[in-house]
């Protein structure tokens, strides 16, 4: 490949789809890209050029581990000759990273991760074919510059993508529709609406993870405000309910300028504002799951005006 030659990059982070072993019984990131390219006889139209910034299972990362990915993905679409970028990444985190790169990034041209739910020594491992597609979308003249998820045969946007299955191949949905017949152009729409790039934070500030039901102490969330939490996400139920009990708490929070996102633990479906946003303070989760949640919630509270950030954010 000649230096200004255009090609495919390639941001292998480990993961199942390079993971050693068969079944339940694996070591995900086990396999360098390089030996999946030489196995799997992957067929670009452009050369591949292959970026390995960390190679764990995705389980393991942490704010240290997305700097380096987000930095890695900022080089390669500095480059003028990367035409695209393909990320594989584990199923377990990667709609945090999903949500990361869409909110820290403005990329000019595509950027589409993928993974696999079988690792690659499955006869029947799914990770050729979701590379196959997450590439084939990649370098799609059609495909809007932006951040997307490809799996399973289907394309998602970035915000509001989440893992919905524990062991099926099809194992990502979102709020907002995807594109699963990849005969039909994605549409505009279908990619997040550009904005400024968020600021890495640092230090990395701490969101806090609440559930919020029958069994849960609303006092978890005063000893979080106590503690330094800059935010909270709650895990509700149904559309983002909150329980009476959790009222007085949140108050509190929100009025010592705590940001206090209302998520659900269903799986699917937006959680919508609600009057009470209004009453206690709290915002809605909108398209984005708790866990996307979270990782927005961190990026916005240095905002100058995060709740108006929010919702852009957020808006199904």
């Amino acid at each position: 490949m000649t230096a200004n030659e255009r090609y495919l990059a390639w941001i292998a982070t480990g993961g199942t789809i390079a993971g050693s072993g068969t079944g339940h019984t694996y070591t995900a990131g086990a396999l360098p890209a390089e030996l999946l390219c030489t196995r799997w006889g992957l067929n670009s139209p452009l050369p591949l050029r292959s970026i390995t910034p960390y190679q764990i299972d995705s389980k393991e990362a942490t704010p240290h581990h997305w700097r380096r990915l987000r930095d890695a993905v900022a080089a390669a679409i500095a480059d003028p000759a990367c035409a695209a970028v393909v990320i594989t990444h584990g199923t377990d985190t990667l709609e945090e990273s999903a949500a990361l790169l869409a909110l820290t990034l403005a990329p000019d041209r595509p950027i589409v991760l993928t993974g696999a739910m079988r690792p690659a020594d499955d006869p029947a491992s799914d990770g050729p074919a979701n590379w196959h597609l997450a590439s084939t979308v990649a370098l799609d003249p059609t495909t809007p510059p932006g951040v997307y998820v490809a799996f399973a045969g289907a394309l998602y946007p970035a915000l509001g993508v989440r893992k919905m299955a524990t062991t099926e191949t099809a194992a990502f949905a979102a709020v907002a529709a995807g594109r699963d017949n990849l005969s039909q152009p994605l549409v505009q729409t279908s990619a997040d609406p550009a904005r400024a790039p968020l600021p890495w934070p640092d230090p990395w500030p701490h969101v806090a993870l609440l559930p919020c039901t029958a069994l849960d102490d609303p006092a978890a969330l005063t000893t979080a405000v106590a503690q330094g939490s800059r935010g909270a996400v709650l895990l509700c139920t149904g559309h983002g309910s909150l329980p009476r009990r959790w009222e007085g708490p949140v108050v509190d929070a929100t009025a010592r300028g705590v940001a206090v996102v209302r998520a659900s633990r269903c799986p699917l479906g937006p959680v919508l504002p609600h009057p009470i946003d209004a009453s206690l303070g709290t915002w809605p989760a909108g398209r984005l799951s708790a866990a996307q949640a979270r990782v927005a919630l961190a990026l916005v509270t240095a905002a100058a005006d995060p709740r108006t950030l929010w919702y852009q954010i957020a808006q199904p």
